[in-house]
């Protein structure tokens, strides 16, 4: 995948988790970007997209590799937005 390509493949996960978590559930309100989400929900949402990672990386899945990494980069996109400003 090239630079333009991962950051247009990363925009778009993004996007789906903000559309999928856009309500209040059992961990708060939103994505790991609200405030209103406990850093650790959002830590655990990152360790389960890592372990998919590993996962895919056991299986030999290249597909499954690449979408998960995209997730793990989504998250962390996501957590970093919702970081007070330093």
């Amino acid at each position: 995948m090239t630079g333009e390509q991962i950051l247009a493949a990363v925009t778009a996960g993004r996007a789906r988790q903000a559309e999928l978590w856009d309500r209040d559930h059992a961990h708060g309100w939103g994505d790991c970007s609200s405030r209103r989400v406990p850093a650790s929900v959002k830590v655990a949402v990152l360790a389960e997209e890592s372990g998919e990672v590993a996962r895919a990386v056991l299986e030999g899945d290249a597909d499954g590799l690449r979408r998960e990494l995209v997730q793990v980069c989504a998250v962390c996109w996501a957590w970093l937005e919702g970081l007070e400003p330093s």
